[in-house]
């Protein structure tokens, strides 16, 4: 099994998904569920997207240095909780379920079950969302939990929130956008019915004068069960009196209009989790030039904020108060170009031209040995300041 099927398998196994009553913008009651909307291909497809693209990112502990940049600090206590944060999870299943948690239900919770002599949480169990909520105290956010007593401290409770007006608990995606969601569910109940019966929607027969009582029930009959009588090959011969006509009722693909309806649908259900188009199945629009600019706008518009929430609550909860200011951790973004091989060389080749990394940093990077003179930084040397004063020579020889 893979990595999604393992922690989505989690959130839906352990009990039975209970459903929540909530109005619809028509007055009436829905029992949409997250489980609902996860049979849902475009919703399944985003959550899994979204929370793979970043349970999968390399993940460090880094303390801060004189010159700035971070160095590396795999064996810190949190360094070891990230890479087996409990007993059933690693690292990567534990913050793919984390995200998936966090799309879905528009909250994220992980407890702090056990800590060591020192302070540091030595594990972290992820909770379902429906058994938790938070509450705003006078100096602090508790948590009540459902199998628990006592209410937690925000310092032992790892909470991620997506869209959240209050700043407390996060809006469900699927309850905000249930209307939609139902109405797509529907339609393809209906699409699936439809074309079950090869679009057929009716048989009209037309009989030529008025048969006598035991003559039309006994043509029903017939008709009735000939109908039903469907294989692979068809419906079976049929042989009509009195100049009985049949005439069947079709609709079009066209007229139906579910193709329209459905990529439409996709459209607005991507748009919620600002997953491209193109990523969930809809290339209608899209060209090589359009999609590499969808794909780095998912980057920075869906991706990056995910990814500074997270950093900064594990930040927040997860290092000692006498060394928050000194260790961090760092979710390495340039893992999303791992496998684009051309937007990481001319994202390299930028950096090297201004300065930024020497050809030993890019070899850093990608996993490739150092060599002698190549930890050298350049510059353009025609480039000048605006007032056309100072210009800039390569003064790193």
């Amino acid at each position: 099994m893979g990595i999604f099927s393992n922690f989505i398998g989690r959130l839906f196994g352990r009990q039975q998904m209970p459903v929540f009553f909530t109005e619809g913008h028509d007055g009436t009651r829905s029992t949409l569920s997250e489980e609902d909307a996860m049979r849902v291909a475009t919703i399944y497809a985003c959550v899994r997207i979204i929370s793979e693209d970043i349970g999968t990112l390399p993940l460090h502990i880094k303390m801060r240095t004189d010159s700035g940049k971070g160095k590396v600090q795999n064996g810190h206590p949190v360094a070891r909780l990230m890479r087996r944060p409990n007993p059933y999870m690693n690292g990567i299943d534990f913050r793919c379920a984390l995200i998936a948690s966090l799309e879905l239900y528009g909250n994220a919770y992980a407890i702090v079950r056990e800590r060591d002599k020192r302070g540091y949480a030595t594990r972290l169990d992820l909770l379902d969302p429906r058994s938790v909520k938070p509450i705003a105290g006078e100096h602090d956010v508790y948590y009540s939990v459902a199998d628990m007593s006592e209410l937690v401290p925000s310092r032992d409770m790892v909470h991620i929130k997506g869209y959240a007006p209050d700043g407390i608990e996060g809006k469900s995606p699927v309850r905000m956008h249930q209307d939609l969601i139902e109405n797509f569910i529907n339609a393809t109940k209906f699409s699936k019915k439809l074309y079950k019966n090869d679009l057929r929607s009716a048989a009209v027969f037309s009989l030529d004068g008025v048969l006598p009582e035991d003559a039309y029930n006994r043509v029903k009959e017939q008709l009735s069960k000939a109908w039903q009588r469907v294989n692979s090959d068809g419906t079976k011969p049929l042989i009509l009196e009195g100049g009985t006509k049949v005439q069947t009722m079709t609709i079009t693909p066209e007229n139906a209009q579910f193709i329209a309806t459905k990529l439409q649908t996709i459209d607005e259900i991507a748009a919620i989790f600002r997953v491209p188009p193109h990523k969930v199945g809809d290339w209608t629009r899209g060209t090589y030039s359009n999609n590499a600019q969808a794909n780095l706008e998912y980057s920075t518009d869906c991706i990056r904020p995910l990814l500074v929430k997270v950093e900064e609550e594990l930040n927040r909860k997860l290092f000692l108060e006498s060394e928050k200011a000194e260790y961090y951790i760092d979710i390495d973004f340039r893992g999303l170009f791992r496998a684009d091989t051309a937007t990481r060389k001319d994202w390299y080749r930028e950096m090297f031209y201004i300065g930024v990394f020497s050809s030993n940093d890019i070899r850093a990077l990608e996993d490739l040995p150092a060599y002698e003179g190549g930890d050298k930084y350049y510059v353009p040397v025609n480039l000048q300041s605006a007032d056309g004063n100072n210009q800039i020579n390569n003064s790193n020889e």
